[in-house]
């Protein structure tokens, strides 16, 4: 429930703590865990309700609710709903039966010619099933076929003893393990990890390609003794299906499960149960993995630990990676953290000798090294093709070589902007103070904040000119002009738009590497820990506008993304290069990353935020508010700046309420509110205070706010 306080039932039945109820709640039945037996009730034990059922399950252990308890009090989220965030949609609805096994039936010798021609005429499809199976075996889906609904008849024979069932276990690859032998560096790494057995962090810092996932491999391959279990997130869905592959060549013997938002319901609650019941041994997932319940976990392996991906941005927002540390601090496990460019607040860790660094300074491929990076003075012309004439004649070199190229635009859709030059106003999103994107393969603008959507507007709403141009590229007009430049290349867009479920990353995967798609166009998906031999070209088209964010990470960011994009050429024999098009070639951002030196880059930037106390020298986090009347919203929150002043903590800074970027999304008006502190403590402290008040205000249950703590997000 969206409070702090836990509820008192009855129970008659021995129950556990970490069990399953189901218990009444008003006229509702809701879901419950137990938290605690036999402590004194907190009201009047008349009063106190009876559970209603005790499902056998014990969902958490005793670490877990440490977990829980940490989460629940660091982030400012109710405990009742910290728990139920770990927790299956499936035992959520009360839905907790296992999914439906899949069974292949055969005949018994008690099943004869004899008891077939004995069957009454009226038996007809009971006949059919038992002739079939007389002859052969039958699965489920076979038996479906021959009869629409067949359970009655083949509970009847199971009954009899006349046929048996054997359940189908999916097949395992019985091949032999495919193990590559170490550099230098990674078996340094691994030799390093393995000589500590209890918890103790470490950031494996590697270059793109370098081969932190050989040395991921090495280290599971130690956790797995003695039936061991190793949890290793990754930070989105797109990098499972080919990190599952190349886990699959090398533990061929071991069950390997994936939980991510893609998986259906019943799947989830069965790779869950896996990993619970120590049936699978190795885990890949992202964020929601992290509260997971195991019952021999042996280490914990976070890559790209610098992706944003691991920060939840709605409900509990906590953060992945910080709540993994916590996880493996309380089961006394190695904790391993890998990146080519970590974020900085592990890089501050580092300097501070709370992370142990280990380097992997060459590409993992023999011979193989770090791509070229050219600078390429942009265009300023509004009819400029979006694409240098360098760009375009490198990509053209690459399909005559039969190499592929990956072009790079971090937006969606075709333009940014639909404008008119006669009045210079742009067209907005009704719902929010932004822009309508133009998405020409549906005809329509769209909203990329609340997915408001209309066909293109013929002419200006502010002054009629039919004279309309979009302005800005996307992943939509550089395909489009890819396809232009050259119709005779295979051309994959890949984004949100285009890469909607598990299947097409999985397509998309196989078909980069047969060979059947010469250029790849997409977002920041593409910067993400893909490996593919014949990418030996990288553009980057359209990336200024990140130089002149209002977030203070915006530097971090865009450098990260940079280096990782520029990361995907060259892996392997060929010599890589990297194109960026842009106008300010000069800035200083670019040079770090013609260098690939984050190392450099990552000691100037933490000097700049230390002047500045911004995280992770300063602790930062802010009250979000919005709702649909401006006037609610300006009264609440002047509100609650007058009551976090009054509540006089020290060492806390408590900013006045601003508007953020973004005022408005799908029409509720929005306000930030901003603390920071050196005390992670005393900010907490504040928080804690502030938020109980707020609850009991009548004007704070008229809006919606909630607490981010370290946000990422504005």
């Amino acid at each position: 429930m969206p409070v702090d306080d836990l509820f008192d039932y009855f129970c008659q039945d021995q129950v556990s703590i970490g069990q399953y109820v189901v218990v009444p709640f008003g006229n509702r039945k809701l879901v419950g865990v137990v938290v605690a037996i036999n402590q004194k009730p907190s009201i009047d034990f008349k009063k106190i309700k009876a559970v209603i059922r005790v499902d056998n399950e014990v969902l958490f252990d005793e670490h877990l609710f440490k977990l829980f308890r940490f989460a629940a009090n660091y982030y400012q989220y109710p405990i009742g709903q910290t728990i139920h965030t770990a927790l299956p949609t499936r035992l959520k609805r009360d839905q907790n039966k296992a999914k439906k096994k899949a069974y292949t039936y055969s005949a018994t010798p008690l099943l004869t010619p004899e008891y077939i021609e004995n069957i009454p005429p009226r038996k007809k499809k009971l006949k059919l099933i038992a002739e079939t199976l007389m002859k052969k075996n039958l699965n489920d889906m076979e038996i479906k076929k021959l009869l629409n609904t067949p359970q009655i008849i083949i509970r009847e024979l199971l009954e009899k003893s006349l046929i048996k069932a054997s359940e189908i276990e999916p097949a395992i690859n019985r091949r032999n393990s495919i193990s590559i032998e170490l550099n230098e560096d990674q078996q340094s790494a691994v030799n390093e990890i393995l000589s500590k057995q209890s918890f103790h962090p470490f950031l494996i810092f590697g270059i793109t390609g370098s081969g932190k996932t050989e040395v991921y491999m090495k280290l599971i391959d130690s956790y797995l003794k003695n039936k061991g279990q190793v949890l290793v997130m990754v930070p989105e869905i797109n990098l499972t299906p080919q990190l599952e592959k190349r886990f699959e060549k090398r533990f061929p013997e071991n069950k390997i499960i994936s939980l991510h938002s893609h998986l259906t319901d019943s799947d989830r609650l069965e790779n869950w149960r896996a990993a619970k019941s120590g049936q699978a041994q190795i885990i890949i997932g992202t964020r929601l993995s992290v509260f997971t319940p195991f019952k021999n976990l042996r280490g914990i392996i976070i890559d790209e630990e610098h992706d944003g991906s691991y920060k939840q941005q709605d409900n509990l927002r906590y953060h992945a990676r910080d709540v993994a540390m916590m996880r493996a601090k309380l089961l006394n496990i190695p904790f391993i953290l890998g990146s080519a460019t970590p974020s900085l607040e592990s890089w501050a860790l580092v300097k501070l000798k709370k992370l142990h660094l280990l380097k992997l300074t060459s590409r993992a491929f023999q011979d193989a090294t770090l791509p070229v990076v050219r600078l390429i003075q942009k265009s300023n012309k509004l009819t400029d093709n979006y694409l240098s004439e360098p760009l375009l004649n490198s990509i053209q070199d690459r399909l005559s070589k039969k190499q592929q190229s990956i072009i790079f635009i971090n937006r969606r859709g075709y333009a940014p902007v639909l404008f008119c030059p006669s009045c210079s106003s742009n067209v907005q999103c009704p719902k929010c103070s932004t822009s309508l994107v133009v998405h020409n393969k549906i005809k329509k603008l769209r909203c990329h904040h609340c997915d408001y959507q209309r066909l293109i507007d013929d002419s200006c709403a502010q002054c009629g000119n039919l004279d309309l141009m979009t302005l800005g590229s996307g992943t939509q007009r550089i395909e489009e002009i890819l396809s232009n430049s050259f119709p005779e290349a295979k051309i994959q867009r890949v984004d949100r738009d285009t890469m909607r479920s598990k299947n097409k990353l999985d397509k998309l995967y196989q078909d980069m590497i047969q060979g059947n798609i010469d250029i790849l166009v997409g977002t920041q998906m593409l910067s993400k820990g893909h490996d593919f031999a014949n990418v030996t070209l990288v553009g980057i088209v359209d990336a200024d506008h990140a130089l002149f964010s209002h977030d203070f990470r915006a530097s971090e960011k865009f450098f990260s993304q940079l280096v990782q994009v520029s990361g995907r050429s060259g892996r392997h024999k060929v010599q890589g290069e990297v194109i960026i098009d842009t106008n300010f070639g000069k800035h200083p951002i670019y040079s770090y990353v013609q260098k690939q030196d984050y190392e450099l880059f990552a000691d100037m930037e933490l000097n700049l935020r230390k002047e500045l106390n911004f995280p992770p020298f300063f602790s930062h986090a802010v009250l979000k508010m919005e709702s649909k009347s401006l006037g609610l919203l300006e009264n609440f929150s002047n509100f609650a700046y007058e009551l976090a002043n009054q509540l006089k903590i020290s060492d806390v800074k408590i900013n006045p309420p601003t508007r953020p970027y973004i005022e408005k999304v799908n029409l509720m008006e929005r306000a930030h509110m901003f603390f920071e502190s050196k005390s992670r403590i005393q900010l907490n402290k504040l928080l804690f205070l502030l938020r109980q008040n707020l609850m009991q205000n009548k004007l704070a249950k008229k809006l919606k706010w909630l607490v981010d703590v370290d946000p990422i997000e504005f």
